[in-house]
């Protein structure tokens, strides 16, 4: 017969995780910092039950935001900090709140901060809530306004991808490397990871040539490099991380998901790694990602990028999409609620 416990008040809830045992994690989020455990209770003469726990992580409170200070004239929301590197105006660190624990090295960070110092009007677009526009972006529209308005971006909103080919600055994170102005590139952790979660997993793959800046670039001649990248970040994912390994490996199967941006967030050439069951990224989403299998197959068959009609969405407040509604007389449709 199973047992039950009755909690009247908050001081008895602690009773209702009282001699849990864990016996393995059924699913986790990392982006909705959620899991879902399996575990068992004891009901006594050796006998016990089943149960299901599915944890969340509550949300940070106005008052955290107000106390996010390291002042010492301040009551701080975070209490310690640890640098996980910097890349020219970006800075990623860790936070602690402040706990009995928070000196321990073994207590997991409470806080994943990115830090952008400075920002520009750019990275406050970019980071403003806002609503979200489909866009038909024909091959004359790519021509006359998206293409010219790509090459007009200013060289310093990348210098940060520069500095990392330049192995200026994140080079201890780089996993795998092939030399080459035209056929090399990098593949490192995102930064967005924790590196611990597999179901998360994220690495991203850098181009070494300049001159590819999207995949309207792309041409039949860069389906090695394409095919290239895929190969070694599977490799990567399951040789460093673990991800797939001891499954079987039957033909056409994979547990990376190798996708690009169009319109990509910046305009150098890079290619997403995340693991098969990272399904809840936003950047998967249909009207930005295109599967890599599926651009090679359509290079193969002699697709010319720039000669197809691409859609895809754009916020409210994005300057290419005030560009096009200015120049042409299109009007988007709108789409509510499409997360970034």
């Amino acid at each position: 017969m199973s047992s039950q416990v009755d909690v009247q008040d908050g001081a008895d809830a602690s009773k209702l995780l009282h001699d849990f045992k864990l016996v393995r994690v059924l699913n986790e989020d990392a982006r909705s910092k959620s899991a879902i455990l399996l575990g068992n209770f004891p009901t006594g003469e050796a006998g016990s039950e089943q149960a299901i726990v599915i944890m969340e992580k509550t949300h940070f409170s106005n008052s955290f935001y107000e106390n996010l200070s390291t002042d010492a004239d301040k009551s701080s929301s975070l209490s310690n900090f640890k640098s996980l590197g910097s890349n020219d105006v970006y800075h990623w660190v860790l936070g602690w709140m402040a706990t009995p624990n928070t000196a321990s090295s073994d207590v997991d960070a409470h806080v994943k901060l990115t830090i952008i110092r400075p920002a520009t009007e750019a990275h406050i677009l970019k980071y403003t809530e806002q609503e979200k526009f489909m866009v038909t972006e024909t091959p004359e529209t790519y021509a006359g306004i998206v293409e010219p308005w790509i090459k007009n971006q200013p060289v310093e909103r990348i210098q940060w991808v520069y500095n990392i080919l330049e192995k200026k600055k994140e080079a201890d994170t780089i996993l795998f490397e092939r030399q080459g102005s035209s056929d090399g590139f990098i593949i490192l952790p995102d930064l967005k990871w924790d590196q611990k979660t597999l179901s998360s997993l994220y690495l991203v793959a850098i181009v070494h040539d300049r001159s590819l800046r999207s995949m309207r670039d792309l041409k039949k001649e860069h389906i090695p490099l394409l095919r290239s990248i895929m190969q070694e970040g599977q490799r990567v994912a399951k040789e460093k991380f673990g991800l797939g390994k001891g499954e079987s490996e039957s033909a056409g199967l994979s547990k990376v998901r190798c996708f690009l941006h169009y319109q990509p967030t910046y305009y150098h050439l890079h290619v997403h790694l995340l693991s098969s069951d990272y399904t809840s990224h936003p950047g998967a989403l249909v009207g930005q990602a295109h599967l890599l299998d599926d651009v090679i197959d359509l290079l193969e068959m002699g697709v010319d990028f720039t000669k197809r009609t691409l859609t895809y969405s754009l916020g409210s407040r994005s300057p290419l999409l005030a560009l096009l509604q200015e120049q042409t007389s299109h009007r988007p449709t709108k789409v509510a609620k499409l997360t970034e």
